[in-house]
């Protein structure tokens, strides 16, 4: 956490004090902070990847869908929220340099038989395994698991009627970054289903350990 985590416990403690809080309150105060500049952090940063690269639009919108996902179906997370940040940015780019090769050779034909078998499988695996809990949230309780489990369901029907509606849409205006867009939004979908099951899991578990390596806190 580091620095992040230096700079939202000296903010929550100034704030919390000058606001006469207790150091339970502190404490809450500081898990918020640390979330919104963290969470603000990965933003920029992968906005910043993104333009380096040339693909902004892609690396953001995989991000996004995957990371949207991931709020409810649960899954795997690196052992600290630096490491989760740099993998989820690494596997992001991966992703986009693959669909970029990949759009080169693949007929329209073909990406919709592929768009399809990937939400098919999708949902078949958020059935079986969704929420997913981790370390720092175990999800015991049944009643969050529920509304968790309502809440992903939900938004893969959101995605799926958006991906399938931009491909027709694309078919018919030719408009080619809606292609693009939704193949992307389908990426951040099947990377986050992936970390449900015990192949995403080891990989998160394996890039964690390089870092690990590289002495990345």
């Amino acid at each position: 956490m580091g620095a992040i985590d230096e700079i939202s416990k000296d903010i929550s403690e100034k704030l919390g004090n000058r606001l006469d809080k207790t150091e339970e309150e502190k404490a809450v105060l500081n898990y918020g902070l640390f979330i919104i500049i963290h969470t603000s952090l990965a933003i920029i940063l992968t906005f910043i990847v993104g333009l380096v690269t040339g693909m902004a639009i892609e690396i953001i919108t995989i991000t996004f869908s995957a990371s949207w996902m991931k709020r409810y179906s649960g899954g795997v997370h690196a052992n600290t929220p630096n490491r989760c940040l740099i993998i989820g940015i690494i596997v992001s780019l991966i992703l986009c340099i693959l669909y970029k090769t990949a759009m080169m050779f693949l007929e329209d034909n073909m990406l919709l038989l592929i768009l399809l078998i990937g939400i098919i499988v999708s949902y078949i695996v958020l059935y079986y395994k969704c929420p997913v809990g981790s370390k720092n949230k175990p999800l015991k309780k049944e009643s969050t698991r529920k509304k968790l489990r309502k809440k992903a369901f939900t938004l893969i029907n959101l995605y799926s009627i958006a991906i399938l509606a931009g491909y027709l849409i694309y078919i018919k205006q030719d408009v080619y970054i809606l292609k693009d867009i939704i193949s992307c939004i389908w990426l951040g979908l099947v990377l986050q289903i992936s970390m449900l099951t015990k192949f995403g899991q080891s990989l998160i578990i394996f890039l964690d350990a390089i870092l690990v390596r590289l002495k990345i806190s």
